[in-house]
């Protein structure tokens, strides 16, 4: 059985002249993203992150897409992030050779993939650990494996998610790493994405701030196998508090400062649209870039029904698009009748999600038949590429002229 997979169209037509979404030559709902807008959104970031001293470990997580880990590295990232082991032998499988875990490496079958790829690649690999527990299962496994392994010790904060909370007992935790020959310690790194709240943005840098101490009081000590110890951290959200905070210290110099934003590649027109704005805001240097990131992320779907007045149902679900953090957006029209493109009116507004099917609540004045196309725009990119094995690449006349898997 041939395997056709969803958002797709005649892959002869494909290679000669691509897929029309307009011209109804692919199947629907269809993902897919804009060239020109992935492509500016790594020049904005690659320049932010030169401009502020860091280097740029982008988290693959969010596409799990080689075609966009390789863009990535072509626009200057040191690194990929990964959150699992199999994004880690996906990342590598596909040609990365340095790979951050930004998670623990817990699990003797993880374990054994681990060593197994130290011990016969060239693979730069660190990982987080958070937990004497956790560095006592690793210290012991690869000193009697007899493979080195880089560690970054994760810092967390209260109520948030993994790591070592008290930082006035760092050192029994180090003692405790360094217990164990196969455990080389190369620096700190957390995860600021938890903290919210009042008076945000203080805490961040406070956080940010103590960890930088924290490491430099290390250096002194010589914990650390490395001569420019690492320091790790930055969602999508704080990248620019992280990046400034931790570049602005005097003895930064000595230090190999990282950042691990994930979703600005794609962005979106929700939640990270927002932050964004807020990093403009805030941050002259992200001013400075000219530009800005721009959502590369959409959705095509028919509408199926329109079964009653003012509603209209369209073929697009929760198997489809992200949900969590607000509903699709509407952005484009297509008229099927009169073959016509236009701006969705800002009043059309998805008002309920299902698995198939989607709600969309139609104004009086906006005309809507069944068989007409819409766009839209999305909110968490995430949440919609792991819903998709197969995107495509679309040119400014919505035709699709090459697609890329994903490995979720």
């Amino acid at each position: 059985m041939s395997e056709f997979l969803k958002g797709s169209g005649d892959p002869e037509q494909l290679k000669s002249q691509g897929w029309n979404i307009l011209a109804e030559e692919v199947s629907l709902p269809v993902a897919v993203i804009r060239q020109d807008a992935i492509e500016q959104n790594a020049r904005w970031m690659s320049e932010f992150a030169r401009k502020n001293n860091v280097l740029l470990a982008p988290h693959g997580k969010t596409t799990m897409a080689p075609e966009l880990f390789n863009l990535q590295l072509e626009h200057g990232a040191w690194a990929i992030t990964v959150a699992t082991v199999p994004q880690l032998l996906c990342a590598h499988e596909v040609g990365v050779k340095r790979i951050i875990l930004a998670n623990q490496l817990i699990g003797t079958f993880h374990f054994k993939q681990v060593a197994h790829l130290l011990k016969s690649t060239d693979i730069e690999f660190y990982c987080f650990v958070d937990s004497i527990a956790n560095a006592q299962a690793l210290g012991k496994f690869f000193d009697e494996a007899e493979v080195k392994l880089n560690i970054l010790l994760e810092i967390g904060v209260e109520a948030g998610r993994c790591g070592w909370r008290d930082v006035t007992r760092i050192n029994e935790f180090v003692g405790e790493c360094l217990r164990f020959s196969s455990l080389q310690i190369c620096g700190l790194a957390f995860y600021e994405g938890v903290i919210g709240g009042a008076q945000a943005e203080q805490k961040v840098t406070q956080f940010v701030e103590t960890i930088l101490n924290t490491t430099l009081q290390l250096k002194q000590q010589g914990a650390f196998a490395c001569e420019q110890p690492i320091i790790s951290g930055a969602g999508s959200a704080w990248y620019d508090i992280v990046a400034k905070t931790l570049a602005s210290h005097s003895e930064s110099g000595s230090l190999r400062l990282v950042i691990r934003p994930g979703c600005y590649l794609i962005h979106d027109t929700g939640i990270y649209q927002d932050a964004q704005q807020t990093v403009m805001a805030r941050s002259q240097i992200a001013c400075d870039i000219g530009g800005d990131l721009i959502s590369s992320l959409y959705l095509w779907a028919y509408v199926v029904s329109m079964p009653e007045e003012g509603l209209a149902i369209v073929g697009l679900g929760k198997r489809d698009a992200a949900f969590d953090a607000g509903l699709p957006q509407p952005e484009w029209i297509f008229n099927k009748a009169t073959q016509t493109l236009s701006v969705a009116e800002t009043s059309l507004k998805l008002e309920k999600i299902m698995d198939q099917h989607a709600m969309l609540r139609v104004p009086q004045g906006v005309s809507l038949s069944v068989g007409d196309m819409i766009c839209f725009s999305t909110s968490h990119p995430c949440l919609t590429f792991d819903k998709w094995r197969q995107i495509g690449v679309v040119e400014q006349d919505w035709t699709i002229s090459k697609t890329f898997t994903t490995h979720f």
